[in-house]
């Protein structure tokens, strides 16, 4: 059948007349070879009707060579695989790999070239979670489901043009794919990247040691060691010394400390009017008409003056490039890039939870209730205040600019354009390319965000804020401090003029505050937020109309003081910071506050309205925590801690973060609204003892990661994805070597009826929290289900939630132009293809039902009542399961049925690909699988459909 379908495409091409003669001659037998092979070989049947049967198999065939009139020709692949998706890995900088999917056949078709597997993101504020390219979206764009409306047009204002330094990081895994067409899915991209994800590869901070040499100071001859302690608090001594600080104690210890890692102590004034002057020109270089760079403000030399002037320490030996002018720009790179990339002194934002929390050091007073901070109440030394770690990441944001600004000269001015004045090698870049790391990468990632939220503007007064002289002097007085032998050699006091000034006289004014509330209305609608429309009626009246921009600029300068709730204690809320429990990360919102000018929240909805969103998952952590931030009554029913990894139950229904595998299994039930990464759904869990509904709580359910393959990762296998994936298969070219499988009715494989009948805890009550913090931790959780055949009554089946299994979106197809008939018979089990005119009933189509499949691919059909027999489907037994055999669970037709296959797949631990009929074909299906070493391949949708294009122009933020 398939050597058909290709001499009727190279036919159709204007091949010789003699081959439609030969078709006709051929056709009969080659439609018989093809009924046998298919039955024989997709179907695993004899020829013989078995009703009873409930899994068939297709397995891996060696055929011997067919004759030569069966090779496929280029034109026949180029044809038959037009519209299918190739999978691979492009390998990119420092070893890494990054997932790909083309077209290679269909460059010229753009209708092909823009099918996806994923939705557009639904509005133009959330593409400040990506690093990636993306097409920018256009005003007024909004998306409901999968469909835009309001778009007026396609005009995008204020769009800026890309800066010259490419930092050459992206958040892992992909945010743009982190919504798959499905709801609960993700797509390939986002997939394979979760093996090597930020969360995964910056877990935390490191353990604080000082260098080597100290740690055996003992040892050392007397006059090394007293030569090592007499250069100790040299300028620049510990940036690159081995040593890895304590960012707590460093700034305890003041500016004679700071001074080591060639830090000044900073005048605060000159701090902010130089991050405004850098915010100002970083415009003018994106969205001004002529080319600019820092070099068109200040020579070199000025640039020199102004930076170890005042924020830096004058360069050492070690700092200047080899006989080179100690002024030169790439001795200020240099030296920027040393004193960032000193182990543990700054923030780390390679960290997911910095990227988080950046907001909480910004507009909340010390101390803080939850997170890795200073408390400055614990420290008697003048130097430290209630802003100083405020004022700490204010100069790592101004050094991170400096470093950016003159990185985008270097690349525009020294290497695009030849300069003199700069002369930079590709040696120059390679060695800075050495002293790079994650967590400085991400300063420059972060300080963009920064510059492009806020106007920075300083002022003497600080409005809210008691000050020094004002204080009440609580901290502990230091008179008896005994200090050690080596503390007294290397110790001298510290002072300074400016440590009395508060950081907090730096102001911080948003820049995007209608775009970030209309985005987060989105949200709020498109997850069904009750009462929505008081919802948003009260925010705008706080933050639009006459006299919005100084109350909104009051907001921002007044800092906020939160408190602990009841049954939690600071030290239990600052371990969760760098938690990496697949069901637990625990945020501490803010309650409102009436004695406030503006009561929008805390510091997380002074986050999401500012725009600083650092890309990564904390843009849906930061949308959410806003929404109940600003809902008085969620507050109050649902308490202050969140549980951002997990879900809640809420005026009737459930919204889950799709961290959480519950909401990931429920996402395939009706009415299943999705945002981001958060759903909504209207099933309420009951507790498994006593069967009442657990509403108005947060929730945890505990769940262990599936088994995993042995060895490195797939995204770490490079060229052997595409090799296991490749639509030519593995083998010869030939038409005997392909088949066309096809899904049949939604009935083929299953009479049988499922109905999803409820969800249900068992409720872990050693570990439940005090009555007022509303968090119901579930030690398993139980998917519910009733299955009728045609030989029994309803039977009640249930699957535990075990496993932290994904859903992978099918990436769309389109199958290539052609006729196809198909026998309708009792069974798909007798089903056959066939290309040639037939007496049985047929449908016929403009397109083919789908891609053909290599042979060397095997695939099971397995029927959902025999997934109740435990993991019997999965386990080798007798070779009933080949290795790398996929797996087809026909769930068309029903969300319930689609619910059945979800939680099945929880419940043993398999990933699968979410396949919908009409928008992947079964083959395409497969591959994909097999591109992702997934075991199972879900069929959904509503029956027998062709794959066609859903064109979409454009797609939100890609």
């Amino acid at each position: 059948m398939i050597h058909d379908i290709f001499r009727k495409h190279r036919g159709d091409s204007g091949t010789d007349s003699s081959g439609a003669a030969q078709t006709t001659k051929t056709s009969q037998d080659e439609h018989a070879d093809s009924h046998h092979r298919h039955d024989s070989g997709a179907h695993d049947s004899s020829g013989e009707h078995h009703p009873d049967k409930v899994t068939t198999s297709h397995r891996l065939h060696h055929n011997p060579g067919p004759p030569p009139q069966n090779q496929l020709t280029k034109k026949d692949v180029e044809t038959i695989f037009s519209g299918a998706p190739y999978f691979l890995l492009e390998k990119g900088k420092h070893g890494l790999w990054y997932p790909q999917i083309i077209f290679p056949f269909d460059d010229h078709d753009p209708t092909i070239q823009n099918l996806w597997d994923r939705r557009p993101l639904p509005h133009a504020s959330y593409t400040l979670c990506t690093l990636h390219a993306h097409l920018p979206v256009p005003d007024d764009w909004v998306v409901e489901g999968e469909t835009p409306v309001h778009l007026g047009g396609w005009k995008r204002t204020e769009a800026p043009k890309r800066a010259t330094f490419d930092v050459g990081v992206h958040e892992v895994p992909n945010m743009l794919s982190v919504n798959g067409k499905d709801p609960g899915t993700i797509g390939f991209h986002h997939f394979l990247e979760l093996p090597v994800a930020d969360s995964a590869l910056y877990v935390g901070p490191e353990r604080p040691r000082p260098c080597a040499e100290f740690l055996h100071l003992s040892s050392l001859p007397a006059t090394e060691a007293y030569e090592l302690m007499g250069h100790y608090n040299d300028s620049y001594a510990q940036c690159s010394d081995g040593t890895i600080h304590d960012r707590k104690k460093l700034l305890c210890e003041g500016p004679v400390a700071w001074k080591r890692i060639g830090v000044r102590d900073v005048d605060l004034r000159d701090l902010v009017e130089r991050l405004q002057a850098l915010k100002a020109l970083r415009y003018e270089i994106l969205h001004g008409d002529a080319p600019k760079t820092i070099l068109d403000m200040e020579s070199t030399r000025e640039l020199y003056s102004g930076l170890f002037n005042r924020f830096l320490y004058p360069p050492v030996r070690f700092l200047l490039p080899d006989a080179g002018d100690p002024h030169s720009l790439k001795a200020q790179i240099r030296s920027l890039t040393v004193v960032l990339a000193t182990p543990g002194a700054w923030l780390d934002f390679s960290l997911i939870d910095w990227r988080l929390h950046i907001g909480q050091l910004l507009f909340e007073n010390p101390p803080h209730g939850d997170g890795d901070f200073l408390d400055p109440s614990k420290s008697d030394k003048p130097w430290i205040h209630a802003g100083m770690e405020r004022k700490w990441f204010l100069v790592q944001m101004l050094l991170a600019a400096e470093l950016l600004l003159r990185l985008d000269a270097t690349v525009r001015v020294g290497m695009l354009q030849n300069s003199r004045e700069i002369d930079i090698s590709v040696h120059d870049v390679y060695d800075f390319d050495q002293l790079r790391n994650g967590k400085l990468n991400w300063d420059l990632v972060v300080v963009r965000r920064f510059l492009d939220s806020f106007h920075f503007t300083y002022n003497s007064v600080e409005p809210g804020v008691p000050t020094p002289a004002e204080c009440p002097s609580h901290k502990p007085v230091d008179r008896h401090h005994h200090r050690s032998f080596f503390e007294s050699l290397t110790h001298r006091s510290s002072t300074s003029t400016n440590h009395g000034e508060s950081a907090w006289r730096c102001h911080l004014v948003p820049s995007h505050v209608d775009q970030q509330l209309s985005g987060l209305f989105i949200f709020a609608e498109n997850l069904g937020w009750p009462r929505f429309a008081e919802f948003k009626s009260a925010l705008r009246s706080k933050l639009e109309g006459e006299g919005s921009d100084q109350r909104i600029k009051d907001a921002y300068t007044i800092p906020l003081t939160n408190s602990l709730p009841a049954g939690y204690s600071a030290s239990d809320l600052k371990k969760e910071m760098y938690s990496r429990r697949p069901s637990r990360r625990l945020l501490l919102l803010h309650s409102s506050d009436d004695t406030r000018p503006l009561n929008i929240g805390g510091w997380i909805t002074r986050s999401w309205l500012a725009g600083l969103i650092i890309p990564g998952e904390s843009i849906s952590h930061l949308l959410m925590a806003t929404i109940l931030e600003n809902d008085d009554d969620a507050m109050a029913t649902l308490g202050p801690v969140a549980n951002l990894y997990g879900g809640f139950a809420y005026n009737g229904g459930t919204w889950w973060s799709k961290k959480c595998v519950v909401g990931r299994v429920l996402a395939g039930q009706e009415g299943t609204k999705v945002c981001l990464a958060w759903l909504t759904s209207c099933i309420v869990p009951k507790d498994s003892q006593t069967g009442r509904p657990l509403d108005n709580t947060w929730f945890e359910v505990d769940v262990k990661e599936p088994p995993r393959k042995s060895g490195k990762p797939r995204i770490k296998h490079g060229n052997k994805l595409s090799f296991d994936s490749t639509p030519l298969g593995l083998g010869e070219l030939t038409s005997g070597t392909f088949l066309l499988p096809v899904d049949g009715p939604s009935d083929s494989w299953s009479k049988a009826k499922i109905d999803f009948q409820d969800l249900t805890f068992s409720v872990d009550t050693q570990r439940a929290q005090p009555g007022n913090n509303h968090l119901t931790v579930a030690q398993e959780a139980w998917a519910n289900f009733t299955l009728s055949t045609t030989s029994s009554g309803p039977i009640p089946v249930s699957f535990p939630l075990t496993y932290n299994v994904r859903f992978v979106s099918s990436h769309e197809c389109r199958p290539p132009g052609g006729s196809v008939n198909y026998h309708n018979r009792t069974s798909a089990q007798e089903s056959s293809l066939s290309s040639s005119s037939s007496s049985h009933a047929s449908h016929r189509h403009h397109r083919l039902p789908g891609h053909p499949l290599h042979r060397s691919y095997g695939f099971k059909w397995v029927s959902l009542e025999t997934l109740t027999e435990g993991t019997s489907a999965t386990e080798d037994s007798g070779n009933s399961l080949a290795k790398d055999e996929i797996l087809i669970l026909d769930a068309r037709g029903s969300r319930d049925k689609e619910t059945f296959a979800r939680a099945w797949c929880a419940s043993v631990g398999h990933h699968a690909i979410i396949g919908k009929a009409g928008r992947t074909c079964l083959a395409c299906c497969i591959r994909e699988a097999r591109a992702l070493q997934v075991k199972v391949a879900i069929r959904i949708g509503d029956g027998l459909l062709t794959p066609a294009s859903s064109i979409q122009v454009l797609y939100g933020g890609e």
